[in-house]
């Protein structure tokens, strides 16, 4: 007899699918007051594409958004001032329409959460530490390789759902050279520009990765950091010298790009079990979006 299949959590990494729309669908898109609206448009019809793929149906599935909020609190920026210093602040429309985004999730009845403390990444990570204890399979919808640490059971995967590229822990691996719970190692190593993390000079997600393959983890590479010249790689001298000079930030480096499994966070559900839509609230939002009648139908039909 073959076992039951586990049910299956989507958790979304909502940030990139706003952003996104954002950049792709027409600014003139506006809501009954001229406001922009165009990302929150591009969010919803992401939402429904995703509904509409996986089969969802309510009462039946497991769906959760995970928001990046302001971090007045920020867990990673007492680690290390800098992080993300780098990033100018979002325009005002677009602050304007996270919030729409996160009002048609209730709508929608997909449950969302946010912290001032945590990010997306630490929300996501926090209810797949939760829900694979409960006997979940989990699917991280992101684009960001930084989530793949996140492929911890056999039955997970990452979804960047755009390309529509779809991998589980062997396909981390062959795709990122690191097995999943070496992400945050190999980031460690090789820092991250777009969150502003520092890495060890000329140390590239490549060589990083070839240094942890013999080395599974930042830990075990300080233990071993006088052997790295042994290694039969060009420049292997070089690069032990720049670890041994740089080593010191190796453990706030970790520390910054390994995802939390225990964040604290909030959001107006539960659970994440979807029930379908909220009608009377969907028929709210979308008149204040100026939204026309196709767009509200297919809503209305799901």
């Amino acid at each position: 007899m073959n076992p039951k299949p586990k049910p299956r959590a989507y958790l979304i990494d909502s940030s990139i699918y706003i952003f996104r729309a954002w950049h792709v669908f027409d600014d003139d898109i506006s809501d009954s007051d001229g406001n922009p609206a165009n990302a929150v448009y591009g969010f919803s019809e992401f939402l429904f594409e995703l509904i509409k793929k996986i089969g969802a149906s309510s009462g039946s599935s497991y769906i959760a958004c995970a928001f990046d909020a302001s971090q007045t609190n920020s867990y990673r920026r007492e680690i290390y001032a800098e992080y993300k210093a780098n990033r100018p602040p979002a325009p005002a429309e677009l602050k304007r329409q996270f919030g729409y985004c996160r009002d048609f999730c209730r709508a929608a009845g997909i449950a969302d959460y946010s912290s001032n403390r945590f990010e997306a990444d630490d929300i996501i990570g926090t209810l797949a530490h939760r829900l694979r204890q409960q006997g979940f399979a989990i699917t991280i919808i992101s684009a960001d390789k930084d989530l793949a640490q996140l492929v911890a059971g056999e039955d997970d995967f990452w979804w960047d759902y755009a390309r529509d590229n779809m991998l589980d822990q062997k396909g981390v691996e062959k795709q990122f050279g690191v097995r999943p719970d070496q992400i945050a190692d190999m980031l460690a190593l090789s820092g991250d520009k777009v969150d502003n993390i520092p890495g060890i000079p000329g140390i590239g997600y490549t060589l990083a990765s070839r240094i942890l393959n013999k080395y599974q983890t930042v830990e075990q590479i300080l233990e071993n950091i006088d052997q790295i010249s042994k290694m039969k790689f060009r420049g292997s001298a070089r690069v032990q010298n720049l670890l041994q000079e740089h080593q010191e930030i190796l453990p706030m480096t970790k520390k910054l790009t390994t995802i939390v499994i225990d964040a604290q966070f909030q959001g107006p559900k539960q659970d994440i079990l979807w029930q379908g839509i909220e009608q009377e609230l969907i028929h709210q939002l979308f008149d204040q979006l100026d939204a026309g009648e196709m767009r509200r139908k297919k809503w209305l039909t799901i």
